[in-house]
């Protein structure tokens, strides 16, 4: 969007702009350290991202980018008929009765407002975007088999034109999420015959590795594991490539949210389901490591006046460490050691992006652990298994059991 275009916008449009845009840009950019339903972009996020927009912001309105989203987005709500945009009709009246009763499905299933609103948001563009191209009814076609080719390349013709407006792909990948999310729901209640999204990332090429996103490589973390040499070091490397938080989930770690003796669970975990966590999963699996948090919180509960916090601080408000302290720490120890990737030294999320990277081999192990099922079952694809006939639990244990293996033996 250029400059001139943000030129036009009133306060409304700016707002909306900010929920129906960058909302969901912040949910779905792994580099974005904020919770979209509880804090703003910092101002060197927003400004890398849509820089015209914080100049009209700053020009037109003499409002901060944080004060004008704490008003528009934390403080403000929306009207309860909500705007999908599409044309005048009874094609664009049954695909708007779709989609409003799938939201309110989701309610019913207890999802916030905070969650469903930058979800709704990419639906609404991409049935936009599906209704400029091809007319305003998304569902009549999925009705029947014969034009099931037809409808698979008309959802790719939508996802490529997504694909030249997103950022990130991060961001490509949530819209297809999100997508094929609502596509299944029809399909499960029975309002259409098959998902046109079912395996659009390989179409669009975003089941590629992100080569521009490099990781720490096992060795590297062996490396770094091997020069720390206090708890406050190995916490660190532990929290970031062994458990893949978030450096900002990492600093503000409280002991309210540390289970290490789990009644129904396997494994130690974190507990993030109090809105903790900006998105991802509400608990954290301690598959490796977990007795290093144990030894922390140990020597942490002699200390006068703690307050929970991991890494406390008597300075910060918040009563923890500054993300920033964290990174600097995480340098502090790197430059100890020969590690660099791409000839660079790397920062925390390089170990994030390292959990990530064993957690999509795991996804490929257990699939191919399937393999025999699926082909009795007529599939050439493990995944259908993986997805039609495991309940959610039994995937989680076959993962968690191929996660721990790879991360055994790198934090003792």
């Amino acid at each position: 969007m250029t400059d001139a275009t943000y030129a036009t916008m009133d306060e409304a449009a700016c707002a909306a702009f900010l929920r129906e845009e960058v909302v969901p840009e912040m949910h779905a950019d792994p580099e974005c350290d904020r919770r979209p339903d509880a804090e703003p972009p910092t101002y060197r996020w927003l400004n890398g991202h849509y820089p015209g927009f914080v100049k009209h912001l700053q020009r037109e309105f003499d409002a901060s980018p944080a004060d004008f989203y704490r008003e528009h987005v934390l403080d403000g709500g929306e009207d309860d008929d909500y705007d999908w945009g599409l044309p005048d009709g009874e094609a664009a009246e049954r695909t708007r009765n779709r989609l409003e009763a799938h939201l309110d499905e989701l309610r019913y299933r207890g999802h916030p407002e905070t969650t469903i609103r930058p979800y709704r948001a990419r639906l609404k563009k991409y049935v936009q975007l599906y209704c400029d191209l091809h007319g305003p009814d998304l569902l009549d076609g999925l009705r029947d088999e014969s034009r099931r080719a037809e409808e698979i390349d008309r959802a790719f013709t939508v996802c490529k034109v997504l694909d030249r407006t997103l950022q990130t792909p991060a961001a490509r990948r949530k819209y297809v999420e999100d997508v094929r999310r609502f596509y299944r729901e029809l399909v499960d209640a029975g309002y259409i015959s098959y998902n046109p999204m079912r395996r659009m990332e390989t179409r669009l090429g975003l089941d590629v590795p992100e080569w521009d996103n490099p990781s720490l490589s096992e060795r590297d973390v062996e490396t770094l594991w091997a020069e720390a040499d206090t708890r406050r070091e190995r916490l660190l490397v532990v929290g970031l490539c062994g458990w893949g938080l978030r450096p900002s989930e990492l600093a503000a770690l409280h002991v309210r949210q540390v289970v290490l003796e789990p009644e129904d669970d396997d494994y130690p975990f974190l507990d993030f389901r109090d809105g903790d966590r900006k998105n991802g999963p509400g608990t954290v699996a301690m598959l490796a490591g977990a007795d290093v948090l144990d030894a922390r919180l140990d020597a942490m509960a002699d200390r006068d006046g703690w307050t929970g916090y991991v890494f406390p601080s008597e300075h910060a408000e918040a009563g923890h460490v500054h993300v920033d302290t964290l990174r600097r720490w995480f340098a502090d120890l790197v430059a100890r050691t020969d590690v660099t990737v791409r000839g660079e030294a790397p920062t925390p999320k390089y170990g994030r992006r390292f959990w990530y990277s064993l957690y999509g081999e795991a996804v490929v192990e257990v699939a191919e652990r399937f393999t025999p099922v699926a082909e009795a079952q007529g599939s050439a694809d493990a995944n259908v298994v993986l997805e039609n006939y495991l309940s959610e639990a039994d995937r989680r244990m076959h993962l968690r059991e191929v996660m721990a293996d790879s991360l055994e033996g790198l934090f003792t």
